[in-house]
């Protein structure tokens, strides 16, 4: 009888047998822990991409936000900017005027032309929104960069000046209100009247 076909399997058999077997567990353990991990992986995938998604939704909302408070800001400078334009037009006409009183008639044409730009310069400026406005001022800094510089210059020398001013204001109003604020400024006028006198 040959020992193959034997009804008792040898031992050498059976270790083959369970070998095998062993060696068929462990590929469908590493095949299933192989799917788990493509499975969990697809699904941080997915899930990293809804919160990128989201993220730059948010971030878009936020820089729209941002945006249109600047604008909105920007326009009511820009409002400001063109009625003090305005109002310095008006007050170099005044002066125009009275120059030609005075019989400083050449002067006074300067003056008046000097006016009359300003206040088309200011309705130009109130008709136009803030990105033609920024489109303007990009365009004359291109055409005219020396006097351009110039203007932002005299601009940044005006805006320091008001911050100046409106600064000494506070500091006014404020020690005009606090307590024993009238004794401080007797005492000051007393020793400024001392140094003086």
């Amino acid at each position: 009888m040959n020992p193959i076909d034997s009804p008792n399997p040898t031992p050498q058999s059976t270790s083959n047998s369970a070998a095998d077997e062993l060696a068929v567990r462990l590929e469908d353990d590493k095949n299933a822990v192989v799917e788990t991990a493509k499975q969990d992986l697809q699904s941080l995938t997915e899930k990293a991409a809804s919160d990128v998604r989201d993220l730059k939704g948010q971030a878009e909302h936020q820089v729209a936000a941002a945006t249109d408070k600047a604008k909105s800001f920007a326009a009511e400078q820009k409002d400001l900017l063109a009625s003090q334009v305005n109002g310095v037009a008006d007050a170099i006409g005044k002066v125009a005027d009275e120059l030609d009183q005075s019989e400083q008639q050449s002067i006074a044409r300067y003056a008046r032309d000097l006016a009359g730009g300003l206040s088309r310069f200011g309705r130009n400026v109130e008709g136009k929104d803030v990105d033609e406005v920024m489109g303007m001022a990009q365009s004359f800094g291109r055409q005219q960069p020396l006097a351009f510089l110039g203007a932002a210059a005299l601009a940044g020398f005006m805006a320091s000046r008001f911050a100046q001013a409106s600064t000494h204001r506070s500091e006014r109003s404020a020690s005009a209100t606090t307590p024993g604020s009238v004794a401080r400024t007797t005492t000051s006028r007393q020793s400024w009247e001392a140094n003086d006198g």
